[in-house]
This record gives C-alpha cells, structure tokens and sequence, in this order.
C-alpha cells in the first residue's frame, strides 16, 4: 500500500513539473521580446511560444479531466459532472457486477476454461506426489474429525435425534413395506428367498448336531407322555431311528420343494405372501399394527440408550482415528489419494469422464455462483464510503492517469508546433 502511494504521488510531481515547464516556457516567450525587443518577429520564438502554450492548454485540461474523475472541483461548489467515481458509486457497482457476471460466469465461459484447463489431468499430477497426497489426507481427516465433534455437541446430537425422530414418525411405513415387498413378488424373488431358506434347512438337518437335537428331543418326548412305555423300550435307539427318519422325511420334502417350480407348497407360499401384500396395502388392522411397531421403535428408550451408546463408542473410535497423526486413517486416505492421482494421469477415459462431470457440475452452479459473486461485489461497492472507495480507486489507476497528463502536454506542445509550421506555410 505504501508504495502505491510512492507511486502515485512521483507520478503526480512528475506530471506537475511537465505543465510547469510549459507554463514557464510560455511565459519566458512573452517576457523575452520585451527585454530583448530585436527578438521581436522571430519565427523560433513564434514557434515555441505556439507550443508551450498548446502544452500548457493540453496539459490543463487533461488535469482537469484526471482530477474531476476523483474530486470536486472546486471543493465548495464543484462544477457538474465532476468527482465522478463517488458520485456514481451505484452505477459502477451494478455496470461492474454485470460485467463479472456476463463476461467471467456464464456457463460457456465456465465450461471453455475447464475444457481448456484439463482439471483431471492437474489434479492427477497433483496427487501422485506423495507430499501431496498426504497433505490433502492430512487436511481431510481434520475436516472430518472437526465435523464429528460438532455432531457430538449436545444441541447438535440432540437436533439430529429429533429430526431423526420426526422424519421416522412421518415415514409411511406400510407403504414403504408394502411397495418393497410388491417389487420382490413382482420378479418373483420371494422363491429365490425361499429357495435360500430350503437350502439352509437341508444343510442343517444333515449336520450330526442337528440329528442329536433331534434324538434327544424324541427321548425327553418318550419320557413325558409315555414313562412306563419308555421303561420298556430302547428309547436311545427308537430315538436315533426316528431322528434319522424324521431327517429323511424331511429332506426329501424339501428336495421335493425345492425341485418342482409347481409343488403345492411353493403355490401355499404365493398364496400366502400375496395375501400379506393385499392386508398391508388395504387392511386398516395392519395399519395400525405397522404404524404401532413403528412407535415403539421411535419410543423405546432401551433401542435409543442402545443407539446412543453405540454411537458414542463408533464416535469416539473414528475421532481418535482421524486425529493420529500418520495412523491408519491418514495412511489409507493418503494411499487411496495417490491411486486416484495415478489413475487420473494414466487413464484417460477416466480423465475425460471426470472433466465432463466438473464441467457439467460447474455449468450447473454457473448461475447460482455468478449471482452470489455479483451481487457479493455490488453491495461492497455500495457499502463503501464514497470519498473512500474514489481514493482507493485513484491509488489503483491514478499513477498511469497522471501519465494521460504528462502525454496531454506533450502531445499538446507537439499540436502546437505543427499548427505553427501550418499558420507559417498558409502566411508564405
């Protein structure tokens, strides 16, 4: 700041010197035929006099302009259309916001820069370097850690909870359940499930635990409804042959099931889910019995003290995770990032992709961005002091401006010459 001062005020001595050598050549060319009367008639004379006083002319009125852009003049009663920057702050606050907006935010010129610009391709150099890497992996786990500790707050969490809460309770849940459940039927997947389910059943009926359950179920069974019949016969082995007939029995219902598309139990099992689909969509009792799980999940504070214990101890882990400094989270992130960098530089399918969706997203936020930004720049404008924002605009521009003067005085004394050399020519 202080050298734009430097600079501008050198600028304005420098200007100020030109038009007071003007004004002194001029009158230096008025006094000398006075003093020296022999000097009277001189064509040299003529010809400098000419020119200082167009220089000094030029040089006048390019002060003025230059001045009457920053200040009043005069100060007390300025002439119109003078101090010109403060006086027409909120046009150059709504013509410069255009300006941004029309010639640097429009979604052409947004998606020519990206084009342009290949931001895949940077990134992906970016990152391969390992600094890099671990760097933006670095800022990331911070970012993250300091976003979990403000949903750990108290009036956050509490916040979360009861917008969780609300939106549960204004969830359809039978519709939900019923429209879920209609897309499985639909592609028939409930016989893929049941297929599953037979298959589990087969493999555990053939495990010998499974059969020993059985064995010794039949035993307890044998000695509670028949004890004296028991007492005679060889209950362990009736019951290891039962097991084993039941096991039999029983797999080869479900090899049965699971072999014919047409069993009569596949056809019960339709029966039976379409019927639930049709008292979910239309059944006012099934209603109230979802809506009635659905408050005690909402209510039950033994699910909510299990929810918020759980949360605080996954909350916890991942905090201490993200804020070590090279640990696990920060050395995978950093390794996932370098990946990402040397994928983006070697594929290019990749690289057009990712440019195509960052133009596509930047077009699409084009709009939005250049409004905030514009009218970001129109109320600072306003917001300005208006004596203020014309020295700040002065102390940015006025150094070249004072330059317009010297050129004005220069280019002025050279008019003046040659409207001499035209006056000479014309007299001859």
């Amino acid at each position: 700041m202080t050298d734009k001062y430097l600079q501008l005020n050198r600028a304005k001595r420098l200007a100020l010197a030109c038009l007071v050598f003007a004004a002194s050549v001029f009158i230096l060319t008025i006094l000398m035929p006075k003093f020296y009367p022999g000097l009277i008639g001189a064509w040299w004379l003529g010809l400098i006099k000419m020119a200082s006083e167009a220089a000094l002319v030029g040089g006048l009125a390019d002060w003025f302009a230059v001045t009457a852009l920053f200040k009043p003049i005069p100060a007390k009663y300025p002439i119109p259309h003078t101090n010109i920057v403060a006086s027409n702050k909120s046009v150059i606050a709504n013509n410069l916001s255009l300006f941004v907006k029309e010639k640097f935010f429009h979604p052409e010129a947004i998606e020519t820069l990206i084009r342009n610009s290949d931001p895949a391709k940077g990134a992906g150099r970016w990152l391969s370097v390992d600094k890099n890497a671990t760097r933006l992996s670095r800022f990331l786990c911070d970012a993250f850690a300091g976003v979990l500790r403000v949903l750990d707050d108290k009036p956050v969490k509490t916040f979360i909870a009861k917008t969780a809460e609300k939106g549960i309770d204004q969830l359809d849940l039978r519709q939900l359940m019923a429209t879920s459940l209609g897309a499985v039927t639909k592609e028939r997947q409930h016989q893929v499930v049941l297929d599953k389910v037979l298959g589990k059943l087969a493999n555990l009926l053939a495990e010998p635990d499974t059969q020993v359950y059985i064995a010794d179920t039949l035993v307890v069974w044998l000695k509670t409804e028949y004890s004296r019949i028991e007492k005679l016969l060889p209950s362990g082995w009736l019951s290891e042959q039962g097991a084993l007939i039941a096991v039999k029995a029983v797999s080869s219902i479900l090899e049965d099931i699971y072999q014919d598309e047409h069993h009569p139990i596949r056809h019960a099992f339709d029966e039976q889910v379409h019927e639930f689909l049709y008292e979910l969509q239309h059944s006012p009792l099934m209603e109230q019995k979802v809506n009635g799980y659905k408050d005690k999940i909402v209510n039950d504070p033994a699910l909510k003290d299990y929810v918020y214990q759980s949360w605080a101890k996954f909350h916890n882990w991942l905090v201490t995770s993200l804020e070590e400094q090279n640990g696990k989270a920060e050395t995978k992130v950093s390794a996932l990032l370098k990946d990402l960098g040397t994928t983006l530089t070697q594929d290019s399918d990749l690289a057009k992709a990712f440019n195509k969706h960052i133009g596509e997203a930047a077009k699409y936020m084009a709009p939005e961005l250049a409004e905030f930004l514009t009218r970001h720049i129109r109320d600072t404008i306003n917001s300005w002091d208006e004596r203020e924002m014309a020295k700040q605009v002065e102390l940015n521009i006025g150094r070249d401006l004072q330059k317009v003067r010297i050129n004005g005085t220069i280019v002025g004394g050279l008019i003046g010459a040659i409207l001499f050399g035209v006056e000479t020519l014309l007299g001859l």
